[in-house]
């Protein structure tokens, strides 16, 4: 894929997060080439190195001098500490987009659930992961508060990255979308409390059942 000369740092950040967290490419831990991302984006280093400083404050990269650059390593306490701010700051994001969201709103998270049904249908699983990625984004951006949604996305995307392996091995992922649904439902509904209750017992549900065994 080659970028448009315009807006080259953001457009090469969108790029090279996607490629992360779809697993395509690259696993926790792995290094990553500078130089092969430049190439394969078709632009040069510098854009390239902007998305990198982005990424890595993100926590999802690490820059190691006279290493190089690796993608997020797998730490199992680490990851449960992350579940545990997810779980509080996404079950606030419901709670008020359950008093915020549209129907038309409402029906966008309805459309991510049906694709993310086709997605585990047909073996997509790394497609499954940009989708729930985007669910969660969605329904966080409904509860209207920039600063919460910004926070909820740079934990997402690390525990996303440190669970790829797991990811790529399968798991539960029809359990996970049935959960989904609940979470919509609530905010349809218009109930905070059950929105932030389904909310947070799904990511709490999510961090129990990462097991170091599952994700080596």
């Amino acid at each position: 894929m080659t970028l448009n000369r315009t807006k080259l740092a953001d457009q090469a950040y969108q790029a090279i997060r996607e490629d992360l967290l779809s697993g395509r490419r690259f696993l926790p831990g792995d290094k990553i080439s500078v130089e092969d991302l430049a190439r394969q984006l078709g632009v040069s280093r510098s854009p390239v190195w902007s998305a990198i400083a982005r990424l890595e404050a993100e926590g999802m990269v690490e820059v190691r001098p006279r290493q190089g650059v690796f993608f997020i390593g797998f730490e199992i306490e680490r990851l449960r500490e992350i579940f545990v701010v997810r779980a509080t700051l996404e079950g606030l994001a419901a709670r008020l987009a359950a008093q915020r969201a549209t129907p038309a709103e409402i029906a966008e998270l309805k459309d991510s659930i049906a694709r993310q049904r086709q997605l585990i249908q047909s073996g997509e699983i790394e497609l499954y992961t940009l989708e729930a990625n985007r669910f969660h984004t969605r329904l966080t951006e409904l509860g209207g508060n920039a600063t919460l949604t910004d926070l909820v996305a740079r934990l997402w995307n690390r525990s996303t990255a440190m669970c790829l392996r797991r990811n790529r091995k399968g798991g539960d992922f029809d359990e996970r979308t049935d959960e989904h649904v609940a979470m919509v439902d609530a905010l349809a509904a218009r109930d905070p409390d059950a929105a932030e209750a389904v909310t947070r017992a799904h990511i709490e549900r999510l961090a129990e059942s990462m097991r170091a065994d599952d994700l080596l």
